[in-house]
């Protein structure tokens, strides 16, 4: 429709003009070939030593008709990958048609004009040139970032920086800018501090500016003060070691940074820092730690203490204290009365000093000691220390070991030495003097002699050697001796001589042999406490022991219508109670005493006549208490809920004790007196006459109770026997209850009885079964197998039912049982027919012959001889036997 409008508003004339028109501008605005150079400024500026490409780009409509693409170095000289113009300046295809220009690491010599050419369609010649120029960027000479000033000196913090054009430099410090003065110098090539000190440490900032670039670039500067190594005050100077032992010197130094430690021995000159066996170096404490000192190590040690500020230097002399080793002491014997000198020799670093201590004792021996008999001499030769230890006037005392003890700072060593006193023969104190025998007995005589050096030893009689006697016998020659004598006549009886000898001298010993005899009549017997049945005597000696003492006294006794020959005796050791019991009340007796020695009885004493009380209540039971636990007048029970009381048993006048009673009640104490609530009491009746204790519980606690206990016969009641006590505070566990900590619970203790009677009824139903074959395994035994009963099995020689008497086990009803032919055997009255013959039952041998014989639980009657087989029962069991009986030798 448009197309038919168009035709029909122009004429063709004015179409074909257009036509025309529309021809040439299109013509006239066809592309022109070019090359492109990108980046597209004419001028690249980039700064000295950095890198850049420039890519040459054909700008045509047909890409594929150019030929010859390259670059042009300003001396128009072709570039490509083997470049004329130095390795740092390439070309390279980034495209297929495009070729780009690489400069790396630009210098001032590759400034100038890079052209780029091409040609198109093999006849138009391409061109495009593009300038490169240079400058020098900003670049840290010399710019640490990190710098370590010392403190107390100047130090210029560096910071040199290059850039052309000229750049400008500025200074901050925590991001605040610096200005002159205040210490602070800026100089072209650094910032100056004067006098730095530690305050200085911190972030510095660089700045540099260039003002023709615009360019501008900051650097970090930490800057850390160093403080030069200083000692601390404490440090010793000299180190004093025990030799063997160890040992540790500290060197300790501050600064910044943390200093190091080193040890240098400086005899050798050997570092010590890396550590040995014996020596180690702790580098951060400064601690050198020395094993196993030796002597090796007397000496300088030199401590050095090192940083980046500076280093120090200190010696510590080191002294190894040598213990000291006491070499000898002399032994030395001397006799007495006369001077000994013990010498002692010791070394050691120091020197020690010598002392002595007598063994056994505390008391230490040295110079400047007050005794005018006992003093200490000292010397020194060569590097020994010499000590001697004298003793004037000896005496028998001295004799003993004395330790030498040399002490130095390192410690003491210690050495024993004896000092041997001689002396003449003296006698032991305790020697018997005198000695008794009898009847020929042999006796010994015993000769105790001291002496050094050891004493012989010669024995007489009144004044001559018997030691040629057939009837004396001599043991031993010193210092021990003993003269066995037997006395076959009174020739051996008089003073025997101990005559002791070594070379300081003489001694003599005196020893009687006595006859010694019967002891004369006891001089009198005294009656000191009588009862109806008992009498306590006390006796007084006879005037003449017989010349050995009494061992015994003896009574012999009897009723006033008796003879001697009738009469009782009785003996009591000397220092017993003299206790004569078991007589008979109201009755009269005649008593008589003797004395016992080892010789004999002597002569009885005049008889004397006593009539027993009548019978009558029991003695007084005495209460039985400790007498370190009264406290005034009462006693305090260790118990707060309970106490028990303890008696003697008293003796009873003639009727046996058949009972205790035991009253207790809370007492109060009114004026010195104690009474007795009687709202309070309880009384508790103990019918066993051995009872001798009572425990009263559920007392009150803190609380006085008064007790009473009574014995009692048919008579009646005994005098009380009283008591107070005092419960302590609180409840306390009673004493007859043991201390259990842990129980076991009802439920354990039901299980445990359970497990015992399930075994003792299993026990006893096996039992059964072999032996009677009754009981649960029987039957159920019998029920799995249906076997029938063999009874011929059980024999009579196999009556094990006997040893197994239980109800559990009967198959009867305990009836007698007879099988017609034989015998019937049952218990209590039962009859058992049985042939004449000798039975044995428990223990006891029957003898029936003929007759009929009853025992307790047994009767045997005759019957005819057994012909068949036997049944017997007892305590209802019953065994069946084929076993016929012999006679009496049977195997029954």
């Amino acid at each position: 429709m448009t197309r038919n409008r168009l035709s029909s508003s122009w004429p063709p004339t004015q179409l074909l003009a257009l036509v025309l028109l529309v021809a040439v501008v299109t013509d006239a605005t066809a592309k022109e070939p070019s090359l492109i150079i990108r980046p597209t400024q004419p001028k690249q500026v980039k700064p000295i030593g950095s890198s850049l490409i420039l890519n040459c780009q054909p700008d045509v409509e047909q890409p594929e008709l150019v030929k010859y693409l390259k670059w042009l170095d300003p001396q128009n000289r072709t570039i490509d990958q083997t470049s004329t113009a130095g390795a740092h300046v390439t070309t390279t295809f980034t495209s297929s048609n495009n070729l780009g220009l690489v400069i790396t690491g630009l210098t001032e010599a590759d400034v100038g004009t890079y052209t780029c050419t091409a040609t198109y369609s093999n006849s138009e010649y391409l061109a495009r040139s593009v300038i490169v120029d240079s400058f020098y960027d900003i670049t840290w000479v010399d710019a640490p970032t990190e710098q370590y000033p010392i403190a107390g000196t100047s130090y210029k913090v560096r910071c040199k920086v290059k850039a052309n054009p000229a750049p400008l430099v500025d200074w901050y410090k925590e991001d605040t800018r610096i200005q002159d003065g205040n210490g602070f110098v800026k100089d072209i090539d650094g910032l100056l501090i004067q006098n730095v000190t530690a305050e200085d440490d911190g972030l510095y900032k660089c700045r540099a500016i260039v003002l023709d670039t615009g360019n501008i670039l900051d650097r970090d500067i930490r800057v850390e003060v160093h403080i030069p190594p200083t000692f601390a005050p404490d440090q010793v100077s000299q180190l004093e070691v025990v030799e063997g032992e160890m040992a540790s010197v500290r060197c300790a130094a501050n600064g910044k940074p943390e200093p190091r430690v080193t040890w240098i021995h400086m005899p050798d000159q050997r570092d010590l820092s890396e550590g040995t066996e014996r020596y180690s170096v702790n580098k951060l404490t400064g601690v050198l730690s020395l094993n196993r000192i030796s002597r090796t190590d007397n000496g300088q040690f030199k401590c050095v203490a090192s940083n980046a500020a500076g280093q120090i230097e200190r010696l510590v002399n080191v002294v190894v204290l040598i213990k000291p080793e006491v070499l000898d002491v002399t032994n030395v014997s001397v006799p007495i009365n006369t001077e000994a000198r013990v010498k002692c020799s010791a070394n050691g670093n120091p020197l020690p000093s010598i002392m002595f201590r007598r063994v056994g004792t505390n008391i230490v021996i040295k110079s400047g000691i007050e005794d005018y008999r006992i003093s200490v001499e000292h010397d020194t030769v060569g590097d020994l220390a010499m000590a001697t230890l004298v003793i004037k006037h000896l005496n028998r005392s001295d004799d003993g070991l004395y330790t030498c003890i040399a002490s130095n700072k390192g410690g003491e060593g210690t050495k024993n030495g004896h000092l041997t006193v001689e002396f003449p023969p003296v006698y032991a104190s305790n020697m018997v003097k005198e000695v008794w025998t009898w009847n020929r007995m042999p006796v010994n005589l015993s000769c105790v002699s001291e002496s050094l050096p050891n004493a012989s030893i010669t024995w007489l009689l009144n004044n001559h050697i018997v030691e040629d006697d057939i009837n004396v016998q001599k043991f031993g020659k010193g210092p021990y001796s003993n003269l066995l004598v037997t006395p076959v006549d009174q020739r051996y009886y008089g003073v025997y001589s101990c005559l002791t000898k070594n070379i300081h001298g003489e001694n003599k010993a005196e020893i009687t042999l006595r006859e010694a005899h019967r002891p004369s009549k006891v001089s009198q017997a005294k009656f000191d406490v009588v009862t109806a049945t008992t009498i306590s005597f006390g006796f007084v000696g006879p005037t003449d022991t017989g010349g050995i003492k009494v061992k015994a006294y003896a009574v012999q006794y009897k009723e006033v219508k008796q003879s001697w020959d009738e009469g009782r005796n009785k003996s009591w050791p000397v220092d017993t109670p003299y206790i004569l019991e078991n007589l008979e009340a109201h009755r009269t007796y005649m008593f008589r005493f003797a004395a016992i020695n080892d010789v004999g009885t002597s002569d009885w004493s005049t008889p004397e006549q006593r009539t027993m009380p009548k019978r009558s209540a029991p003695e007084e039971p005495k209460i039985l208490v400790n007498k370190d636990v009264y406290t005034d007048d009462y006693i305090n029970s260790p118990y707060g809920n309970s106490y028990e009381v303890n008696w003697k048993i008293p003796a009873d006048n003639g009727e046996p004790i058949n009972l205790y009673n035991v009253r207790y009640c809370v007492a109060d104490k009114v004026n010195t007196m104690w009474v007795t609530r009687i709202e309070s009491c309880r009384s508790e009746d103990l019918k066993s006459p051995d009872k001798t204790a009572f425990l009263m519980d559920n007392l009150n606690a803190n609380t006085f109770y008064r007790v009473e206990v009574r014995a009692h016969n048919e008579i009646g009641f005994s005098v009380q026997s009283e008591l107070v006590f005092k419960t302590a505070t609180g409840v306390d566990i009673p004493p007859m209850q043991p201390p259990y900590t842990n129980r076991l619970s009802s439920v354990v203790i039901i299980s445990i009885v359970l497990a015992v009677l399930f075994t003792v009824l299993v026990v006893i139903d096996v039992s059964c079964y072999f032996a009677n074959n009754t009981g649960i395994l029987y039957i159920l035994f019998g029920m799995c197998c249906r076997k029938k009963k063999r009874d011929e099995d059980a024999k009579l020689g196999s009556l094990y039912g006997w040893r197994f008497p239980l109800p559990y086990c009967n198959n009867s009803t305990g009836e007698s049982s007879s099988n017609g032919n034989g015998s019937s055997y049952t218990s209590d009255v039962e009859k058992v027919p049985l042939p004449d013959m000798n039975f044995v039952f428990e223990g006891k041998e029957l003898l029936t012959n003929g007759n009929t014989y009853q025992s307790n639980n047994l009767r045997i009657e005759p019957t005819e001889m057994l012909k068949k087989d036997t049944e017997v029962e007892y305590d209802v069991k019953r065994s069946v036997s084929q076993t016929r009986f012999v006679g009496k030798d049977s195997a029954v």
